[in-house]
């Protein structure tokens, strides 16, 4: 490595600080952020300050009130159709689950400020003091999986340190929840998670399908190389705030019907509304709606509360144009992003009628 190559956006760091920062993080295993900071991948991605004013002339803090709305009546196609509830499953969570989930446990800290590595050590590094406190997780998450719980027992677990994240156009808001429940999901993600990918299959690629997003793009590729010179073409669809939008009681009953095993875990931690504490600010906002960006299980939840849309057939007498109402095309999804090939024709029609 040259010096060429070293990180030039913060000119107080040398070449030798360069080289520690970029060591230490690659011997934790961050390879990731190791790569970022020495290719300055991540420049121009930072914590916004909440009194700080966006595009419209809105302060960071107003703008994180209207990312986070009222709950909203659901459509009655966003809930499944079940005439008997699946049998569910009751989730066994040992010690040596928690330890596994532990091993890869990161991220920053939540309001508590206990960040991923400390948690992580936490488990890991005592001895048979580790290993007590993981039974006690393992129980608690057992606790957690199976039985409802009382909101108010859990309501400090799921408060989260609400931040807003620069990018091209606006912010995105990211809720930092306490590493105690993200070791918690992290553990249910680790013994459920493969229950998504069978029923999402390919229609939702956040399921965790591997190297979905990969064969997406090739698939995408060789139809629009196909289709492309008798008139067809891509939309690139991306839903606005789609995480905290959500309905978040019709995702709660598509995961009882669709994701069983983790639907009382679920139930238990979006059952209320969560406490967004937000750095630099004495106010706070209460998480009514959605899904928040930051929780291992947020992106599965969401596969799961948007999949009967996503395979509903075409209304004859809707006006609405939606990525599944082409018979026969493809649309795959990955979370609130889609693709879809279609007719040039379709795509007007869909200019038309859908906000753009």
């Amino acid at each position: 490595m040259n010096d060429k190559q070293m990180p030039k956006r913060n000119a107080h760091i040398n070449a030798h600080d360069a080289y520690k920062i970029f060591n230490r993080l690659a011997l934790q295993g961050k390879l990731r952020s190791a790569c970022r900071f020495i290719t300055e991948r991540e420049s121009g991605v930072r914590v916004m300050t909440p009194d700080e004013k966006d595009d419209q002339g809105k302060t960071i803090f107003e703008g994180l009130q209207d990312k986070h709305p009222e709950q909203a009546e659901a459509h009655l196609e966003a809930f499944e159709e079940c005439e008997e509830l699946p049998y569910r499953i009751e989730v066994d969570i040992t010690a040596a689950h928690v330890e596994k989930a532990a091993r890869s446990l990161s991220g920053g800290a939540g309001p508590t400020g206990v960040d991923g590595d400390q948690m992580s050590n936490l488990l890991l590094k005592y001895g048979s003091q580790s290993a007590e406190l993981r039974e006690a997780f393992a129980a608690s998450i057992r606790r957690l999986a199976n039985q409802i719980v009382e909101w108010k027992e859990i309501r400090a677990m799921c408060a989260k340190r609400e931040i807003a994240l620069s990018k091209i156009k606006g912010f995105r808001p990211i809720g930092v929840g306490e590493s105690f429940q993200r070791e918690c999901a992290k553990t249910m993600n680790l013994v459920t998670g493969d229950d998504v990918k069978e029923v999402c299959n390919s229609n939702q690629l956040s399921s965790g399908a591997k190297a979905g997003s990969e064969a997406s793009v090739h698939a995408m590729k060789s139809l629009f190389e196909e289709h492309s010179k008798d008139g067809w073409g891509l939309v690139l669809g991306d839903a606005d705030n789609a995480f905290n939008r959500i309905n978040r009681p019709a995702m709660l009953w598509n995961v009882r019907l669709f994701w069983s095993r983790c639907s009382i875990f679920l139930f238990n931690t979006y059952r209320g509304y969560a406490l967004l504490i937000i750095k630099g600010s004495d106010a706070f906002i209460l998480s009514k709606e959605g899904i928040t960006q930051g929780d291992y299980l947020g992106m599965k939840a969401y596969g799961i509360g948007q999949h009967p849309s996503a395979n509903v057939e075409a209304s004859r007498n809707s006006a609405r144009v939606r990525p599944y109402e082409v018979s026969g095309q493809k649309s795959p999804f990955f979370d609130h992003e889609a693709t879809q090939n279609y007719s040039f024709g379709t795509i007007l029609f869909a200019r038309q009628n859908l906000k753009i």
